[in-house]
């Protein structure tokens, strides 16, 4: 795909500022663990089903395929202002893009998957220091925001453009985003009217310059359940940024499971070091709500997949196969915490 950006090619003026030929070569590096966590997760013969599905589901979202890039090329000095926007149907993996822009030092600053993503946005183009990619803000009553659409990749290159001289510049775009699967086996509690699963724990935005995810609200995201056609087994999937990384890793990591009654359902009952939850509410026959918190102390970093396998008791109540996974459960809870659940 060959096009040339405004300012040299575009009118007919002196293109002696501009050089003979530039050329930038874009690739998408999926560096996941995608694969290997569902081989090892979902290593079962009962799992097979299961880790197809999973697959197919998140096929999408950890692809190394680009269907539309946004290119940014800003001035070095500072307030390091935008110069030129293009946007591009990439729709591969790999492309080149021939251009001529006016000779002087970009930063460059790339997107691709965006356009087609509903819930995070680029915000903040008119400087470099502000791009940065922005999750819609969760509902203001209920505090909870849906999973990405997409993957979403980035990339970030000093560029110094020589005047009289052919030059190629390689842009790597790595994935941003993250997604993470609840696996539940009901084969002991067949009989249940309803379950509703929330993430949380994860950035909110993420500055593409330096690479830095932004932390504040504290929000739910809404889960997907994965189709699935046969067995005991259902998967639920959150896609969105990273967690926090731990700051240390405890030498040894003790397992804490707790069972709350109703007369204490608000204590706080997840260990400390808790770096990002899962939250599942079921609703019982009898109309009463079982309340499951898993703590993860492992951080969910950008382009990973992290499993978390399960069973689903007789009671409602959540236990995990990772003995060090936290394990907090409310028995007939009831809403009116900070956020008020969609069941």
């Amino acid at each position: 795909m060959v096009f040339a950006a405004a300012g040299c090619s575009l009118v007919d003026e002196d293109l002696s500022v501009c050089p003979e030929k530039y050329e930038l070569e874009y690739e998408m590096q999926l560096v996941t663990n995608v694969s290997t966590e569902i081989s090892t997760e979902l290593n079962l013969e009962t799992d097979v089903y299961v880790a197809n599905a999973l697959r197919t589901h998140l096929g999408g979202v950890f692809s190394d395929y680009a269907h539309d890039v946004n290119l940014s090329f800003y001035d070095v000095a500072e307030p390091k202002t935008l110069l030129e926007n293009i946007r591009e149907n990439m729709d591969a993996s790999q492309t080149s893009y021939s251009l001529h822009l006016p000779i002087r030092d970009y930063i460059h600053l790339a997107v691709a998957n965006i356009a087609q993503n509903t819930i995070v946005s680029l915000q903040g183009e008119e400087f470099c220091s502000t791009s940065c990619l922005f999750q819609s803000p969760a509902d203001s009553e209920t505090g909870i925001v849906d999973s990405h659409d997409t993957g979403i990749f980035t990339a970030r290159v000093p560029m110094n453009i020589v005047a009289g001289v052919s030059q190629q510049f390689h842009v790597n775009l790595y994935m941003a985003n993250c997604a993470s699967a609840l696996v539940l086996d009901k084969s002991l509690t067949p009989e249940i009217r309803s379950i509703a699963a929330y993430s949380t724990g994860f950035a909110e935005s993420f500055n593409i310059a330096d690479s830095t995810y932004v932390f504040g609200s504290d929000f739910l995201v809404k889960s997907v359940e994965v189709p699935m056609d046969e067995g005991n087994k259902v998967c639920y999937v959150t896609v969105q940024f990273p967690s926090r990384d731990a700051l240390e890793t405890p030498a040894e990591i003790q397992t804490k499971s707790i069972i709350e009654s109703e007369s204490n359902p608000d204590s706080e009952s997840l260990q400390d070091g808790v770096l990002w939850e899962w939250q599942i509410y079921v609703t019982m026959p009898d109309g009463t709500i079982t309340c499951s918190r898993l703590g993860l102390l492992k951080p969910l970093r950008a382009g990973q997949l992290e499993i978390v396998r399960c069973r689903l008791l007789p009671d409602g109540s959540i236990e995990p196969a990772d003995l060090t996974v936290a394990a907090s459960v409310t028995l007939d809870w009831n809403s009116g915490g900070s956020h008020e659940i969609q069941l």
